[in-house]
C-alpha cells in the first residue's frame, strides 16, 4: 500500500506518527507490522496541525473531501455540524487548509476566496467567514495560509499570510479579525503562482518562504 502522507501528533508525554494511504490512516508509531487502519478516508492529502487548548491537545486534519478529522491522543473523531463539539457556519468537508494563528484555528473553504476562523482556544463553535476576494484582482481562489514572524520595530510579531492560486499574497496583523481596531492589512503583493498548492509556504528561521513559478522566495524580500 502506497503511503501518500505522514502526520505527527505531539501530546504532552506521547507522540504518534500516522501514515495516510489513498483510503485509510494507519498508526505507524511503533516499529514492526502495521495493524488495522484507525480511520477510513476518501483522500490522503490533508492539511493538518497540532492545537492545544485547556481541554486537551489535538491533531486537526482537513482535506476538502472528508469531514474534519480530529485525534485527541487516544481516539479519532469526525467534526461536523452535529458532532460534539460541533463546527457550524461551514461544511467541514469543504475545508482544505487549517492553520493555528494567535490561539485560533483558521481554515480555507475550497474553491473560494473565503477563510473561516473559530473562537479563541476552541476546536468547535461557530465558524466566522472572512471573505477577501475584493483584495485579489487577479481572481482565483485561496490555497494556503501562513504565520510569518517578523520584527516590527518593537520586537517580533506573527503576521497572517493568505495566498491565492494566482500568486497574490495578503498580509494581516492583529488578534481579532472581527474588528478593524484589532486586525488590519499591512501588505499586498504579487510574486508568482504557487507551486505545490497548500504546501507552497514553509517556515525558515524567522522567515516564511514561498515556492512559486519565480522560484523559492523569502517573504522578507517583499517588504523591500
Amino acid at each position: 500500500t502506497l503511503v501518500q502522507q505522514l502526520m505527527t501528533y505531539r501530546g504532552t508525554t506521547t507522540q504518534n506518527l500516522f501514515a495516510c494511504t489513498q483510503s485509510n490512516i494507519y498508526d505507524v508509531s511503533v516499529a514492526g507490522p502495521v495493524g488495522a487502519s484507525v480511520r477510513s478516508i476518501s483522500s490522503p492529502f490533508f492539511s493538518y496541525c497540532n492545537f492545544d487548548t485547556q481541554g486537551g491537545k489535538y491533531l486537526i486534519c482537513v482535506n476538502g473531501v472528508d469531514e474534519e478529522q480530529l485525534y485527541d491522543g487516544s481516539t479519532w473523531r469526525t467534526l461536523n455540524g452535529a458532532s460534539t463539539p460541533a463546527i457550524t457556519g461551514v461544511t467541514t468537508s469543504d475545508l482544505t487548509f487549517v492553520l493555528p494563528f494567535k490561539r485560533r484555528l483558521w481554515y480555507i473553504k475550497k474553491n473560494s476566496m473565503s477563510a473561516y476562523y473559530l473562537p479563541t482556544d476552541q476546536i468547535g463553535g461557530a465558524a466566522a467567514e472572512f471573505p477577501v476576494g475584493q483584495f485579489f484582482p487577479r481572481g482565483g481562489s485561496l490555497v494556503a495560509l501562513g504565520a510569518w514572524t517578523i520584527d516590527g520595530g518593537n520586537g517580533v510579531d506573527d503576521q497572517f499570510v493568505m495566498v491565492s492560486s494566482e500568486g497574490e499574497l495578503l498580509v494581516y496583523k492583529g488578534t481579532d479579525p472581527a474588528t478593524a481596531a484589532t486586525w488590519e492589512m499591512v501588505g499586498r503583493y504579487f510574486i508568482g503562482r504557487p507551486i505545490g498548492g497548500k504546501s507552497c509556504l514553509a517556515d525558515f528561521g524567522g522567515d516564511l518562504v514561498y515556492l512559486c513559478e519565480s522560484g523559492l522566495y523569502p517573504l522578507s524580500k517583499a517588504l523591500q
